[in-house]
């Protein structure tokens, strides 16, 4: 009787150490998920509001600074002056979103080192989609005209290189439209600048232009309709054909020449007759060793306007430049600009130029 009542009174106690041992795991259980959630909660606060957007992305802070210090001579007047080769500094961002398309953004400002040293007019600004059929891209630009045909000459340490391209030609183009797509060999492209009611339907300028790039040759051409404006008013076009020749050779020598035929075609014609003007830029790169180089050019300039009136001028240059690192370079050029009915020009500079690239990618 007693050892059936010990028995039992064991099996209680066990029991009832069992039902506790569980209530109290049930507890810990709830608070713990209890913790777990404030954490959580804790942890969403904590973020910010607008998480960030750097997935897939890259950025890249880059800029070009390129002070000269020259001594001038138009025969009438010996000075000395301090200039910039087109200082700049941009921003550009891109962010993959898709298998193959990227959305792209850049801004680019020149830096007015000859005088004060603010940031100046923008050289570009846009945005872009490119994908595996092209990319458009919509803002200040460059055009197909300098992309494909005068960058291949323009390797001078000048603010007006190149010389006969500089005069009129495009570099930067605002309120354009461009596409651009690449196929093996071949780089397509074409913009059209809209500003609002400047222009025939809609269009200050049309430029298409077609690159073949194939080892060490690039052959280039473009084509350029662009409306000519008279106190605000259209009066005419001007329509301007290209075409660019660049090779490097295996010993490092670098030969380009560019020609463009240029018409200009006025309504009024009692202001000025149609006239058909050119550009020539030649340009040779040839290496010393592996810090030294010299670049010559000759290049001529054609208005298409007979007697005193015209612009038209031709000369040469010399550059030795001193390349200690990539992106340091040293430079002495000698300019020498013949203008048929004004002072000639010849140009004595010394220049610095200091490259720079930061990127960061996501």
């Amino acid at each position: 009787m007693n050892i059936n009542l010990t028995l039992h009174q064991g099996t209680l106690i066990f029991v009832m150490g069992l039902c506790t041992t569980s209530a109290y795991a049930t507890e810990n259980n709830t608070l713990t998920s209890q913790v777990e959630a404030l954490n959580q909660r804790i942890a969403q606060l904590e973020q910010p509001k607008n998480p960030s957007q750097f997935k897939n992305s890259q950025i890249s802070l880059y800029g070009s600074i390129r002070p000269t210090l020259s001594y001038l001579d138009d025969n009438d007047e010996h000075t000395w002056d301090v200039r910039d080769a087109l200082s700049r500094i941009g921003v550009k961002a891109s962010t993959a979103f898709a298998d193959g398309w990227t959305a792209i953004a850049l801004g680019e400002w020149s830096i007015d080192i000859a005088n004060s040293g603010d940031f100046g007019n923008a050289r570009q600004a846009y945005a872009a989609i490119s994908s595996p059929y092209g990319q458009v891209a919509i803002g200040k630009q460059r055009p197909a005209q300098y992309t494909l045909v005068a960058e291949y000459v323009d390797i001078f340490n000048h603010g007006n290189s190149p010389y006969a391209y500089d005069h009129e030609s495009p570099f930067f183009v605002d309120n354009f439209v461009t596409y651009q797509l690449i196929t093996g060999d071949f780089t397509w492209m074409a913009g059209a600048q809209i500003d609002e009611d400047r222009g025939d339907a809609n269009a200050d300028m049309i430029n298409i232009g077609l690159g073949y790039d194939v080892g060490a040759l690039h052959l280039g051409v473009g084509y350029v309709t662009q409306d000519t404006l008279i106190n605000d008013q259209v009066d005419g076009d001007n329509q301007t054909l290209g075409a660019v020749a660049a090779y490097t050779f295996d010993n490092g020598l670098y030969l380009a020449v560019s020609y463009q035929d240029k018409q200009y075609n006025l309504d009024n014609q009692a202001l000025n007759a149609d006239r058909s003007g050119s550009t020539l830029d030649t340009a040779l790169a040839y290496p010393l060793n592996d810090e030294y180089q010299i670049k010559l050019g000759y290049f001529q300039f054609k208005d298409g306007i007979d007697g005193n009136h015209s612009a038209n001028y031709n000369g040469f240059n010399s550059t030795l430049e001193w390349n200690p690192l990539d992106n340091v370079r040293v430079h002495l050029e000698y300019l020498n600009k013949q203008i048929e009915n004004g002072q000639d020009d010849q140009a004595v500079t010394i220049g610095f130029r200091y490259d720079f690239n930061l990127t960061w990618q996501g």
